[in-house]
């Protein structure tokens, strides 16, 4: 090989280095899973284009908030891998509304449900199948892992972990043809999330016997546990739950709405950590209004 063309070949070669190096640098994935690690959340990466964690990985089980071992990763598995969050380390749930066909669309069951939902001040991100993903925060004393995930036609509450942007899937047609669709971020970062709202925690502490379908719901604590809290008082851990069932319970045996408060508001004060006034009016007004919706048919 003459030495001129060995140069070019060696040239060509190191700027190829060079620019695969300022692309993993530069990369916006790497970008946004050291911003979420500052944030303090553990991230752990996924198969490009999928939510499917790598060949030999361990999935949310590498989770990590370490930016050397994350930066390990994506050498591995490369700069562009979609990046995930494990919610229960982070303290958030998932509100996922799905808009796929007509008769699975969530904004619409909320509608049906009689919920007025306002996302504009919520942290939120778009889905590549044009779902919203609003994230939440936990409050200290709520147990996720009681929670339903399946509350409704097109709706999940995501307790355990989550793809979120910068992220992509990947779509490919018959034709050969392939497109790359992106979660997009909006609003405030992960961290500044708004509390989990009452008709949520409400939403799914209770489940559907029948499909998606809103019908007869199971009751999270039974009538002899119900008892118990007004022997007890509110366990602390469970104050949230434990005010919506008994509360809901108390309505729909038509106990008037001012009796039932005064109940609720007299085991409350008696718990041995009771919680806010104003946290127990939130919760009794929610609690009251979806018995409302359900007596008028909304399905609650």
């Amino acid at each position: 090989m003459i030495e001129d063309t060995k140069k070019a070949l060696e040239q060509k070669f190191g700027d190829q280095v060079q620019e695969t190096r300022n692309n993993f640098i530069n990369s916006d994935f790497i970008i946004k899973s050291h911003e979420l690690i500052e944030q303090g959340f553990k991230v752990y990466l996924l198969a490009q284009g999928t939510n499917t964690p790598y060949k030999g990985s361990n999935g949310h089980l590498d989770a990590t908030d370490d930016v050397y071992k994350l930066i390990d990763m994506f050498n591995q598995y490369g700069a562009n891998s979609n990046v995930a969050i494990t919610l229960r380390d982070s303290k958030l749930v998932v509100l996922d509304i799905d808009r796929h066909t007509p008769d699975k669309n969530g904004l619409q069951t909320l509608k049906k449900l009689g919920i007025k939902t306002n996302f504009d001040n919520e942290v939120l991100e778009t889905t590549p199948r044009k779902g919203i993903h609003v994230f939440y925060r936990v409050p200290d004393d709520l147990d996720v892992t009681n929670l339903k995930r399946n509350i409704g036609a097109g709706l999940e509450l995501v307790t355990d972990k989550i793809t979120v942007a910068p992220s992509f899937k990947e779509f490919r047609f018959q034709d050969g043809h392939i497109e790359y669709k992106y979660y997009r971020h909006s609003g405030k970062p992960f961290n500044e999330a708004n509390m989990m709202p009452n008709w949520l925690i409400n939403l799914a502490s209770s489940v559907a016997i029948s499909g998606d379908k809103q019908m007869k719901r199971v009751p999270k604590y039974s009538i002899q546990e119900r008892w118990q809290m007004v022997l007890d008082g509110f366990a602390e851990g469970e104050r949230n739950n434990q005010v919506v069932s008994l509360a809901g319970y108390l309505l729909k045996v038509h106990v008037k709405a001012n009796v039932a408060y005064e109940i609720i508001q007299k085991i409350n004060n008696e718990s041995s950590v009771p919680l806010p006034e104003s946290e127990i009016n939130t919760i009794f007004r929610s609690v009251y209004n979806a018995e409302k919706r359900r007596r008028l048919g909304g399905g609650l």
